[in-house]
């Protein structure tokens, strides 16, 4: 059989009453589609961090402010062409991570178009379909921890067995086990956060990355002129590559949109929320003020 070697890259960019509906599934979760004023009310952080992300990561300035979530981002999309590759019956040589946010996956493939193409469209479909399911989760204790722990031990894993650059080696190596660490240790609320950060990153990759899919047909990366995954797709399958580019981005927001519409939760999750929201009923009117019993010598 013929292989031909594939190298995918990352380029480098030049992150009230309710109405909502509940279901419940068969492991006795619970998904909600929340009404657009409870989606703010609940997520309202979560969302400015989405418009944030998709700004920033746009920018070279926002890129270095959000530089660990740039390179957590380029990680993962390698992390999907190299699966891919392993799916079609193939290899993956290296995975490589570079200072300027760029990243390589080198993988050996069987010949032929449709395992090009495969391997060439899974970075921006891969993450936005799994990015898409991390969002649902944010709100499940169990999922965001597991989510943390588990990214942070993939990551480690793709260290020992692919990544060969030394910053790769040093940087994924660092963030691995602060994610490990942080699912283990954080306190509930700061795990979800963190989780949710990493799942809209995820989920955003093709947007965050919307400067170079129409902008950017070949660069340099890792010291060799490489095509873009979208010219990659053209030089398949005769279709222009902004098609492609502009099919990855609509895929993004329609996962990012699902993710964030609709929760899962457990159980567990809805009862500390409904005991939370009881707290809350409970107030009285006037919870700003201080109140106190009049000792008996001050009354008249």
């Amino acid at each position: 059989m013929r292989t031909s070697i594939v190298v995918e890259e990352h380029g480098i960019d030049p992150f009230v009453t309710s109405t909502s509906t509940s279901r419940r599934c068969p492991c006795r979760c619970t998904y909600n589609v929340p009404s657009l004023h409870e989606l703010f009310e609940r997520d309202k952080r979560l969302l400015r961090a989405i418009c944030l992300i998709i700004i920033l990561l746009n920018f070279d300035i926002g890129q270095k402010v959000l530089y660990p979530f740039k390179l957590f981002s380029t990680w993962i999309h390698e992390l999907f062409h190299g699966i891919a590759a392993l799916l079609v019956g193939g290899s993956i040589r290296w995975l490589n991570i570079y200072p300027n946010g760029s990243g390589l996956a080198f993988t050996s493939i069987p010949d032929g178009d449709f395992q090009r193409a495969f391997v060439a469209s899974s970075g921006y479909q891969g993450t936005s379909i799994v990015g898409c399911i991390m969002l649902m989760f944010r709100r499940n204790v169990r999922g965001a921890r597991i989510g943390n722990i588990g990214i942070g031990v993939i990551m480690l894993l793709t260290c020992a067995l692919y990544v060969r650059n030394t910053f790769g080696l040093s940087v994924l190596i660092l963030m691995g086990l602060t994610l490990t660490i942080a699912g283990l240790k954080l306190p509930r609320f700061l795990n979800g956060e963190l989780y949710a950060l990493l799942a809209a990153t995820c989920c955003l990759n093709a947007i965050t990355s919307a400067k170079v899919l129409l902008t950017v047909q070949k660069q340099t990366i890792g010291g060799v002129m490489r095509s873009s995954d979208a010219m990659t797709m053209e030089n398949v399958t005769g279709i222009p590559n902004k098609v492609f580019a502009f099919l990855w981005i609509s895929l993004a927001i329609i996962m990012s949109a699902l993710g964030v519409f609709i929760v899962v939760e457990s159980s567990e999750d809805q009862t500390e929320t409904l005991r939370i929201s009881s707290d809350e009923e409970d107030v009285p009117e006037d919870q700003g003020l201080i109140s106190a019993e009049i000792p008996p010598w001050a009354r008249t």
